[in-house]
């Protein structure tokens, strides 16, 4: 290996660190999770109460869970199980996705609406 190699590696990794220090230290703690299936709400979670929702689908069912500030799908009835192996979720934008299910769970504020612009004519 060359020196400029080295040198080449160094940089992709200080860079790939970088990005991923901007992006986790920019996400904040989120508030709630709102659970929503075929782009529908279906339900809405604080993160400050341990709590547990069953969540039919025309498809099957889901268990959705808030344990000690993080959300995680604990049982699914789908083929895959990725949503049951997803990790846990606590920060605003994290998703957990039941493709199956058409089910998405979406770390939110605290629920209230929240505008960055208002468009007018």
């Amino acid at each position: 290996m060359k020196k400029a190699d080295i040198f080449l590696a160094a940089g992709a990794l200080a860079v790939a660190a970088g990005v991923y220090l901007f992006y986790s230290a920019g996400a904040e703690a989120g508030g709630g999770a709102e659970v929503t299936v075929d782009g529908k709400s279906a339900a809405f979670l604080p993160l400050n109460e341990n709590d547990s929702i069953r969540i039919e689908t025309p498809q099957g069912y889901n268990i959705v869970a808030v344990q000690d500030g993080t959300v995680m799908v604990t049982d699914a009835d789908c083929r895959d199980q990725i949503c049951v192996e997803h990790k846990k979720i606590s920060r605003t934008g994290e998703t957990i996705v039941c493709l199956p299910h058409k089910l998405v769970v979406e770390i939110t504020g605290d629920g209230s609406a929240a505008f960055d612009t208002v468009v007018g004519q």
